[in-house]
């Protein structure tokens, strides 16, 4: 198998999407390299990109690896490869340090659209690539303007491969600030590759970006807040207690933990635009501790909630949860900044 590193970006007036391609002795090539026996992804790219192009450290992370496509026998030989060999396409995202590095690099690498690869590229291989990149499932989409919150979160994964995982603070914040949702490190059935399994609890760190809802847990399962950064809201009641005037409203500060009980609705977002919390949710046995896609959920919103005919949200409450059940980008921050500084007594 041979692996071809696809780096895509946009052409300046924003019309066009242009592929890198590296001078090689065979001609203009996708950057590649010969995956080696027991060798992982992002050991490989080391020498495509990290030698070749001479991408600095940390700057380069590989998106999405692309369906498998059988060789061209008419192309390039390369030593040690068999008589039949494939070739392993993979999507990779830049840093904003690895797109200054590719523009300074001078006659070795060319920005070419499809079109132009397949008018000036005789490579069958290459050519090959380039014709299966439209009929991508799912579409392969816009290039990456910088590297997803997937990406980073894998690649903290394939670094942490042993019995104990260190996130660092940096390596949180970076995660988290490429995405909109939580960072879910262990989930009751992993969805995505850098999560394990939760074994009877979820562990998650969360911002503002990620979207809260009113909420409960079934028995046993327990939720536990901890505030990291900023000032987490949280308001609450027994599910078995009706009225209004049952919700509690309470600030959480950095250093501050919050325990939620079993069968206690409650509903957090944060003061402002910036926060940083972790949570962690438990439960008993048969019970999925409600992160994740397969097997039965711990968590139940209001509209699924068996006791909503007989419960009422609070007013404000429920004008928050609104707001807050919006993309990040499209919430009214100042509402709830007014929502959020009234009185806290309900």
């Amino acid at each position: 198998m041979v692996l071809y590193c696809l780096i895509r970006r946009r052409s300046e007036d924003g019309r066009a999407e242009r592929l890198l391609l590296l001078r090689k002795p065979t001609g203009w090539t996708f950057p590649p390299t010969k995956l080696r026996a027991n060798e992982d992804l992002y050991t490989a790219l080391v020498r495509p990109l990290g030698e070749d192009l001479a991408l600095p450290s940390g700057s380069y992370f590989p998106e999405r690896e692309l369906p498998v496509i059988p060789s061209d026998m008419s192309g390039p030989r390369y030593a040690g490869l068999p008589e039949r060999w494939y070739l392993c396409p993979v999507d990779i995202s830049l840093t904003a340090a690895g797109e200054a590095w590719l523009d300074g690099f001078g006659d070795q690498v060319r920005w070419l659209t499809a079109a132009e690869i397949l008018a000036e590229v005789p490579e069958p291989n290459i050519r090959a690539i380039v014709e299966s990149l439209s009929t991508a499932k799912p579409p392969l989409g816009e290039p990456f303007a910088r590297p997803s919150m997937d990406a980073l979160a894998t690649h903290w994964a394939a670094s942490n491969e042993g019995g104990v995982r260190v996130a660092r603070e940096c390596e949180i914040h970076d995660i988290l600030a490429a995405g909109t949702r939580a960072f879910n490190l262990r989930v009751a059935d992993p969805y995505l590759p850098y999560q394990r399994q939760g074994l009877g609890f979820t562990w998650s760190f969360f911002t503002p970006k990620d979207k809260q809802d009113v909420h409960v847990h079934g028995l046993p399962a327990v939720e536990i807040y901890g505030v990291l950064e900023g000032r987490l809201h949280l308001w609450h009641k027994p599910m078995n207690q009706r009225g209004v005037r049952t919700w509690r409203h309470l600030a959480l500060e950095a250093g501050d933990w919050a325990e939620v009980d079993a069968l206690e609705c409650h509903f957090a977002c944060w003061a402002g635009t910036e926060g940083l919390g972790v949570v962690f949710k438990s439960a008993g046995p048969g019970e999925l501790a409600g992160v994740g896609r397969l097997g039965e959920s711990g968590k139940t919103v209001c509209g699924e909630c068996p006791a909503r005919t007989t419960c009422l949200i609070h007013p404000r409450l429920a004008e928050l949860a609104a707001e807050y059940n919006k993309a990040f980008a499209e919430r009214d921050h100042e509402h709830v900044a007014r929502l959020l500084s009234e009185d806290t007594a309900v």
